[in-house]
C-alpha cells in the first residue's frame, strides 16, 4: 500500500497534548514526504505585528492592517515564512495546494507593505519540523488529529477560534476525548 502524505492538511493537537509549545495548536503542513515534514502553526500569534516586522526589515508599510505575526514553530524562530494565496510568482515561492503557496523571499514583503499582489497571507517566524517517520509515529500514538485545510482555517478565522474550528470541521467535540488513547 502506498504511503499517504499529508501536505496541505492540518494537524490538530488533542486536548490532552502535554507539550508546552504545541498544546492547543493547529499546524498547516507545508511539506510531508519520505524525508519528513514541515509546517506552520496557524493559531499562535507572536508578540510582534506585521507593521513592526516590516519596519525592522527597513520596509516602509503603507496602510498594512494591524495583524500579528505568527509563531510558526520552535525551529529557526528568526526565519520568516509567508503563507499566501495566489501563484508562486515571488522570488522563492513554492506552490503547496491549488491556491496556497509559501514564500521566503523579501520581495513578497515589499508587495504586502504596499498592498499589492497578495490577497490573503499569514507571516510566520519559525516552523515545526519532523524527521523521517517521526510525524507518522506521533500520529499513530494519538499525538495529532488530521483535517483538511481550508481558507478559513489558514487565513480568515481569528487565531483563538482556529483550533476549535478544526475540531468542528472533523465533526468532533473535543470534550469527548479521553486522556487514554486506544484503550477501550
Amino acid at each position: 500500500m502506498a504511503k499517504q502524505y499529508l501536505t496541505h492538511r492540518c494537524l490538530i493537537a488533542p486536548p490532552h497534548l502535554d507539550d508546552d509549545f504545541f498544546a492547543h495548536s493547529l499546524i498547516y503542513l507545508a511539506r510531508h514526504d519520505q524525508e519528513g515534514a514541515q509546517g506552520l502553526m496557524l493559531n499562535r500569534p507572536a508578540s510582534i505585528e506585521i507593521k513592526e516586522l516590516l519596519h525592522d526589515l527597513d520596509i516602509m508599510a503603507e496602510g498594512v492592517y494591524p495583524h500579528a505575526v505568527l509563531q510558526g514553530g520552535p525551529v529557526r524562530p528568526e526565519a520568516g515564512f509567508v503563507l499566501h494565496t495566489g501563484q508562486p510568482t515571488w522570488h522563492s515561492s513554492i506552490a503547496i495546494g491549488e491556491n496556497v503557496c509559501i514564500t521566503t523571499s523579501k520581495d513578497i514583503l515589499d508587495a504586502i507593505a504596499h498592498n499589492q499582489g497578495v490577497e490573503n497571507y499569514q507571516i510566520a517566524l519559525g516552523y515545526a519540523s519532523w524527521h523521517k517517520n517521526q510525524l507518522e509515529e506521533e500520529i499513530a500514538r494519538g499525538d495529532w488529529l488530521i483535517c483538511d485545510a481550508d481558507m478559513d482555517l489558514i487565513f480568515n478565522l481569528p487565531y483563538e477560534e482556529r483550533w476549535d474550528a478544526a475540531y468542528k470541521k472533523l465533526g468532533v467535540n473535543r470534550d469527548w476525548f479521553s486522556h487514554e488513547i486506544g484503550h477501550a
